[in-house]
Order: C-alpha cells, then sequence, then structure tokens
C-alpha cells in the first residue's frame, strides 16, 4: 500500500511540472496579439494582419481603442529619440505599426517592432502599407 501511494504521489509530481508552453496573449477577439511597451509597461494590441493606415483607425476605433501616437514613444531630454520610439524599441521580433501621427497632408509615421525605428509612408499607398499593421493604445 505504501508502494503504491509513494508511486502516485511521484506521478503526480511528474504531471505538474512539466514546463509550461509558452502563450501569447490576444486581443480584439483573437484578432491581435498583446505585447508590453518598453518604457511605461503599458499593454498595446497589435493588428495580426497588416493593413492601411486607414484599416488600421478603423480597426482600433472597432475595438474600444485608438492608433499609437509619436506622442506615446517617451521622449525625453534623457532619451534619445531622433527617428526612434523608445516605447515601442524591440517590443516583437518583427514587424511594423502605424501611428496615428500624420506627416504633412498625405503621409503618416510607422514604427519598426524590433528596433523602435521610426519612418514614414504615404497614407493612402498600399503597396507599402500591406507590411503596416494597426497597434492601438
Amino acid at each position: 500500500m505504501k508502494k503504491i501511494l509513494i508511486l502516485s504521489c511521484a506521478i503526480l509530481m511528474l504531471s505538474f511540472s512539466a514546463p509550461a508552453e509558452d502563450t501569447v496573449e490576444t486581443c480584439a477577439g483573437g484578432a491581435g496579439t498583446i505585447f508590453t511597451g518598453k518604457v511605461t509597461g503599458h499593454k498595446y494590441c497589435k493588428s495580426n494582419k497588416a493593413m492601411s493606415w486607414w484599416d488600421a483607425h478603423a480597426w482600433c476605433d472597432a475595438i474600444g481603442k485608438r492608433l499609437f501616437s509619436m506622442d506615446d514613444c517617451e521622449c525625453s531630454s534623457v532619451i534619445d529619440c531622433v527617428k526612434k520610439c523608445p516605447e515601442l524599441n524591440n517590443v516583437l521580433p518583427a514587424g511594423r505599426g502605424w501611428t496615428m501621427t500624420p506627416l504633412g497632408t498625405d503621409k503618416a509615421y510607422f514604427i519598426s517592432l524590433n528596433s523602435g525605428e521610426v519612418n514614414n509612408y504615404e497614407r493612402a499607398g498600399y503597396t507599402f502599407s500591406g507590411y503596416n499593421s494597426a497597434v492601438c493604445k
């Protein structure tokens, strides 16, 4: 009886000590992935599909959020922000996210989510915009 109890306890312990799998936290009913900002620790929702700048605005609005703004980059006199966004620096291994911040009348900024590099492209341009996802706050 003692051996059966010891064996049962050993099997039970092994079943609970299995390594946990990495889980990805989702948002927007599974249509997006949550990631955490580097400076503030704020949680953002990134669409799993690339979309135009206009669609990115609508997507964030549909889930009750707003598109990330360049003002959300957490720049200060201490943190270098020349063509960089510290808040989104190295938050994901790949991908780019639109910002709500326009540049002139026909362009908007986007941010590389693996380097924090800031660039811009035409808001109505669908060729390149297909690489950018919505990043919602």
